[in-house]
């Protein structure tokens, strides 16, 4: 676990209470008492969580252990309610169109079974705070408290400290690296394919380092 912890260290980000980012220290063991770590990714209608929606989320559940062993996954669209704020270029990149949404769920259902598979982990992503903005909105505005560790892990920061020293990567966009590392993708700018990619390229970091 320290070898974990190590690998791990530069990519963690103190949360207050509702999820937010802090300047705190982290601590000699951050990692201490949490058991799994919840790799994230959401989609949305724009970059601001107060105006804009979440179109769709899913992640995958790993025990925090040597091995990043998969316990569960999860993942659906969202019925955005002012799909009129979003922005014409993130509508485009989702694809959302009102026919694809159609069995989409509602927010506050989506986000319960969200915390349902991810309760009291580790949140992870890649370039996480934008996520973590979302989510904590989320939290807010369904009225639930933080379901998640305090702590968060950015994924992307992990890679650029592992890769970028021996030019094995050029771009650290999301895409970019997997395709470097060889990583397969069951899609782009879905939810759930893309926190299964941040997944996949954070459990081959840790066994090439290990």
């Amino acid at each position: 676990m320290e070898t974990l912890l190590a690998l791990l260290r530069d990519g963690l980000r103190p949360l207050d209470s509702s999820g937010v980012p802090t300047t705190d220290p982290l601590g000699d063991d951050p990692l201490s008492g949490h058991t799994a770590l919840f790799v994230i990714d959401l989609e949305m209608s724009g970059p601001n969580p107060r105006e804009h929606e979440v179109l769709e989320l899913g992640g995958v559940r790993a025990r925090l252990a040597p091995g990043l062993e998969e316990e569960a996954s999860w993942g659906s669209r969202v019925r955005p309610r002012h799909i009129g704020n979003g922005e014409l270029a993130a509508l485009k990149v989702v694809g959302y169109n009102v026919k694809a949404w159609k069995d989409a769920l509602e927010l506050e259902p989506a986000f319960l079974k969200l915390v349902e598979t991810g309760a009291g982990a580790v949140i992870a992503g890649w370039g996480i705070s934008g996520d973590l903005a979302f989510l904590s909105e989320t939290a807010r505005r369904t009225g639930r408290p933080w379901p998640f560790a305090p702590i968060a892990l950015d994924i992307q920061t992990v890679a650029r400290k592992l890769l970028k020293p021996g030019g094995r990567v050029d771009r650290f966009n999301l895409g970019h690296v997997a395709d470097r590392l060889g990583i397969g993708r069951m899609g782009e700018h879905s939810a759930l394919a893309d926190a299964y990619a941040t997944y996949d390229i954070l459990v081959k970091l840790v066994a090439e380092t290990s």
